[in-house]
């Protein structure tokens, strides 16, 4: 497929090349197709406001990529699709596997994409963020993880602290990835918005569920804003998501703001019907 302006709808906005695998992130021109007066409304306010339909593309050159299960859109060339734990080869990768599964809920085999070809993913209004692994851990919001290389191991980590499994928001598993190569996540706010914090031997702590990311060096839990129960109901403030140690960690400040204004808009569309 030969991508020129005239006979695409996209154009490429930014590539990531390692060995033999290029991830490419699509960004289409503004849509203009409707059937109905309600889709044209929505139309015309994507485009007033910027928005544009973004997709992931990965071309392959004798090399693989894991996905999240659904997030294939379709495929051309020579390409062959398996399954595969994400947690390595062999009956070790699949007893692994099968434990975390078993753990978590989430699906066992995470689709693998091999050999000569283009794969492209779902198409979303979303956002992407293309980082490079290099011999490193990152614990990740269980749903930010997209694909990565076939070097990266991707698996289930169990939240340390009870607390934070119970009062912080996160669940009982995070996602980690392991290893090096280029991993992709879908992000719930532009990159340009997220802050990354590099702390040493310091303590973070977070009022919310916005901290995206963390390396392997710092821990993670979930705290009382103060000592007394006292101080932390006339605090306004209640429990904080807390993390310590030596390592970077990612959020979103913005990230509750758009929260709240789908709230609105879901309250406003309910009010109107």
């Amino acid at each position: 497929m030969s991508d020129t302006a005239n006979s695409l709808p996209f154009t490429v906005v930014q590539s990531v090349t390692r060995g033999g695998t290029t991830f490419e992130l699509l960004e289409y021109k503004p849509l203009t197709g409707s059937e109905t007066l309600a889709i044209a409304k929505q139309l015309y306010v994507l485009k007033q406001s910027g928005v544009q339909l973004r997709q992931l593309r990965v071309r392959l050159e004798k090399d693989g990529i894991r996905t999240e299960p659904g997030a294939l859109q379709f495929c051309k060339g020579q390409i062959q699709m398996e399954s595969s734990t994400g947690m390595g080869d062999g009956v070790g990768g699949l007893v692994k596997g099968a434990l975390a599964a078993a753990r978590t809920g989430e699906t066992l085999f995470k689709p693998l994409y091999s050999g000569t070809g283009e794969v492209y993913l779902e198409p979303t209004f979303g956002h992407y963020w293309f980082m490079q692994l290099n011999n490193q851990t990152l614990y990740a919001d269980q749903g930010l993880f997209c694909c990565s290389e076939n070097s990266v191991v991707v698996g289930a980590h169990k939240v340390e602290s009870f607390s934070a499994r119970v009062a912080g928001g996160e669940g009982r598993y995070q996602t980690k990835v392991s290893g090096t190569g280029i991993v992709v996540f879908r992000i719930p706010v532009p990159l340009s918005e997220i802050v990354e914090l590099t702390l040493q031997d310091e303590t973070l702590q977070v009022d919310g569920s916005f901290a995206l990311l963390r390396t392997s060096g710092i821990q993670f839990s979930v705290e009382k804003a103060s000592k007394s129960l006292v101080g932390a109901v006339t605090s306004g403030e209640g429990f904080l998501q807390t993390f310590r140690g030596t390592g970077r960690v990612w959020i979103a400040p913005t990230q509750p703001i758009y929260e709240k204004m789908g709230a609105l808009d879901l309250a406003m569309t309910t009010l109107t019907r």
